[in-house]
């Protein structure tokens, strides 16, 4: 069986948590070093995994799922 945790990798999970903590995209690019386009790239993945179409959603079903 596959975890529930293992639907996002850890470092999806940092980008959500950090996302659900109130940080922009840009603001999380910069403070991990790279562009806010490869974030932007990172948080469409995310989207299709969970099945949503934006971030709040996104946050709020890591929360009901416990990924972050």
């Amino acid at each position: 069986m596959i975890s529930r945790k293992s639907i996002l990798t850890i470092y999806e999970r940092r980008l959500l948590k950090l996302c659900s903590d109130g940080k922009t995209h840009q603001e999380i690019a910069d403070k991990l070093h790279y562009s806010k386009k490869a974030i932007d790239y990172q948080f469409g993945n995310i989207y299709k995994k969970l099945c949503v179409d934006n971030k709040n959603d996104a946050i709020a079903l890591a929360h009901i799922r416990k990924l972050i």
